[in-house]
């Protein structure tokens, strides 16, 4: 890239981002991030602050502001925050406003359209062929660009193979019906951790308590979302290896109000997320074209896998009085959900399988 096509991308990404915040005063006054409403109230206006911008990355401005306030999840009783786009913030293109061919890439620009080469690694390269493009986000990243693309990927075709259940839990994460075991004990002694450290800082008080609370904040989600990423990609990567075709999941709606034990044990699994590990073995097992059936978890864990018959549970033991096995209780449980999964699939006609799409795929190039 020419030292005059970047400059222009500069200048470009400096318009974009002060049509953003010439939005967020609207979005304010009017609680509205509808992006039809928005349109309406400030369109005309920004055309006239910032002509050159076009009317087309206007009308991205406007969605990427709506975008911001929509993730915020603002309820009627909060007051409306005022969002700031900063100078290095990203640009939303759509089809409109870029075009890509072979490996040439067209961008619009306040100074006119350019046309520019992108370097692309064999990874992405792969899916460019496979999917079709759609919407995508400009980034600087010190004078690097970066053009991240949102691409549309064909259906997988889903296989038909043997069937795997998935039990998850506090001290172990999940528990295959194989017998994989991914445990949580540390990240539940991780967690107890930022809780401790959270409830010290709040009741301190202090300015410097409330720095550090607002530097530390976060950091728990992400990590349990790092492991959650972790934990799913190996259980995914297990099934493809074992021939899967379907992989049961517990149907955990309303766990939460069932819940009983002190404020301590409440407020541990009220924070621990189970739904989130199972939307990530969700989507990455539907990209490798393995359905996923969730099934009522009842008495699963309470149940022999081998006998039919009510036992008794020790932490990790489970024991049947009735047949007198002994088995790890988290894959005792796993091994019934398997059933119970068996017992959905086989009652399944060819006709009402459900049909599943790939996720669309984020992928990034270097201009």
């Amino acid at each position: 890239m020419s030292q005059e096509q970047s400059d222009a991308l500069l200048e470009t990404q400096i318009a974009f981002s002060q049509a953003c915040n010439e939005a967020v005063p609207f979005a304010v006054k009017n609680r509205c991030w509808n992006r039809v409403a928005l349109h309406h109230l400030c369109y005309y206006k920004i055309r006239e602050i910032l002509p050159d911008l076009g009317s087309q990355m206007v009308c991205n401005a406007l969605k990427k502001v709506c975008s911001s306030y929509k993730t915020l999840k603002i309820k009627k009783s909060q007051d409306v925050p005022k969002v700031i786009f900063k100078e290095n913030s990203s640009v939303h293109y759509d089809k409109r406003t870029y075009s890509v061919k072979d490996n040439t890439l067209s961008l619009f620009t306040v100074t006119g359209r350019i046309k520019c080469k992108f370097v692309t690694g064999d990874f992405q390269r792969e899916y460019l062929e496979r999917g079709a493009v759609k919407e995508a986000e400009l980034v600087r990243k010190g004078k690097r660009w970066f053009f991240n693309l949102v691409l549309d990927l064909p259906d997988t075709p889903l296989k038909d193979g043997k069937i795997i259940a998935v039990d998850v839990g506090e001290n172990n994460l999940a528990t295959t019906s194989n017998g994989t075991i991914h445990g949580g004990g540390k990240l539940r002694h991780e967690r107890d951790r930022f809780l401790a450290r959270r409830a010290k800082l709040q009741s301190n008080g202090s300015r410097a308590a409330k720095r550090c609370l607002k530097r530390v904040s976060g950091r728990e989600r992400r990590h349990v979302k790092e492991t959650n990423h972790i934990v799913s990609k190996k259980v995914v990567e297990e099934a493809v290896k074992s021939g899967v075709g379907t992989i049961a999941l517990e149907d955990l709606t309303n766990i939460r109000k069932r819940i009983k034990g002190n404020k301590r044990i409440r407020s541990r699994l009220h924070r621990w997320a189970w739904y989130e590990l199972q939307q990530f073995v969700e989507y990455k097992a539907k990209a490798e074209g393995i359905s996923v059936v969730y099934v009522n978890p009842a008495y699963s864990s309470q149940v022999c896998s081998k006998c039919d018959c009510l036992g008794s549970r020790h932490k990790h033991i489970f024991k049947c009085p009735n047949c007198g096995s002994y088995q790890h209780s988290d894959r005792n449980a796993a091994v019934n959900l398997l059933r119970l999964g068996e017992s959905v699939v086989s009652s399944m006609a060819p006709v009402n399988v459900p049909m599943v799409a790939t996720p669309g795929l984020a992928t990034s190039f270097r201009l």
